[in-house]
């Protein structure tokens, strides 16, 4: 009996001495590896990357809606019975009466026109005397005939306090096209007309002056950042040196203004469509209204 089970495990351990079980196992063989990977495999994905696309995306259809405007005057007809032109409103400073408070006051402009509200950038130590220099570029509705003014004092832990208002009607002489620098009297607490004045310019472009010109906009390839070899170039198509761009007065010029006009919107979003124009600015403010609608 004892030897029956002795030749049983010497037949186990020999089974077991012949079989190799390997004593490590390669970091490749634990591992799966895809025989294909995709090509964005380990690419860092740039949130700039993400807006350079989007921009490019809505200056496109920016582009569309353009020059399907300029093909269907029926289209065009049809919005100019809904605007009378374009306003250009300056807020550019106040002498007021009275410093309402103990500390100086954060004075800033709201105003309405139409069913529109806006304010300008708060004027922080402004006191009795503050400078905005804001500019709007507005569409007119024809049944709109004046604009109100409020003045507010900015507050930090309590509602924000009206100090000056007025409602300020739009001369007949303004829609002849002639440029109005004016300083309006305010009302308030001291009484009519008693609060100080704010000085604002104004100038109207009739609605046929702004038709919007179609915009020819070259195919390009959004440059990928990842891979500075890459080169796109489109047969047939030359683009000028973004150094003699970037180098001209009139383009710096032309952004900053843009930028000043539509502050809600993104610079990278001014530029595409200021781009998308032709480096015209007169084109690329009728689009930048047409996105505001």
């Amino acid at each position: 009996m004892a030897s029956s089970l002795n030749e049983e495990f010497t037949d186990l351990n020999s089974a077991f001495e012949k079989e190799e079980v390997p004593k490590s196992i390669s970091l490749r063989d634990r591992v799966f590896v895809p025989k294909k990977l995709p090509d964005d495999f380990l690419r860092v994905i740039t949130n700039q990357n993400v807006q350079t696309n989007q921009d490019y995306t809505l200056a496109r259809q920016l582009q569309n809606e353009l020059n399907r405007q300029m093909e269907s005057p029926v289209l065009y007809e049809q919005n100019a019975d809904l605007i009378r032109g374009r306003l250009q409103i300056d807020f550019v400073e106040a002498k007021l009466n009275k410093n309402y408070g103990l500390t100086r006051m954060d004075p800033y402009v709201r105003f309405k026109l139409g069913n529109r509200v806006l304010e300008t950038p708060t004027s922080y130590n402004g006191s009795k005397n503050p400078i905005w220099k804001k500019k709007f570029i507005l569409n007119l509705p024809p049944d709109v005939d004046s604009l109100n003014i409020e003045i507010y004092d900015e507050k930090s832990f309590t509602e924000d306090e009206m100090i000056a208002f007025v409602k300020y009607p739009l001369q007949s002489k303004l829609f002849d096209g002639v440029f109005i620098d004016e300083w309006i009297p305010l009302s308030g607490r001291l009484g009519e007309q008693k609060e100080g004045y704010i000085n604002i310019h104004l100038l109207f472009t009739p609605i046929d002056q702004i038709r919007p010109k179609p915009i020819i906009m070259q195919n390009r390839m959004i440059p990928n950042t990842s891979d500075i070899n890459n080169q796109f170039i489109q047969p047939g198509i030359i683009d000028l040196p973004q150094e003699l761009i970037a180098t001209s007065k009139t383009y710096n010029e032309d952004l900053s203004s843009l930028k000043e006009m539509f502050p809600s919107f993104d610079d990278d979003v001014i530029k595409s469509v200021y781009e998308s124009s032709g480096h015209v600015k007169e084109t690329a403010i009728d689009a930048l209204i047409q996105m505001t609608c």
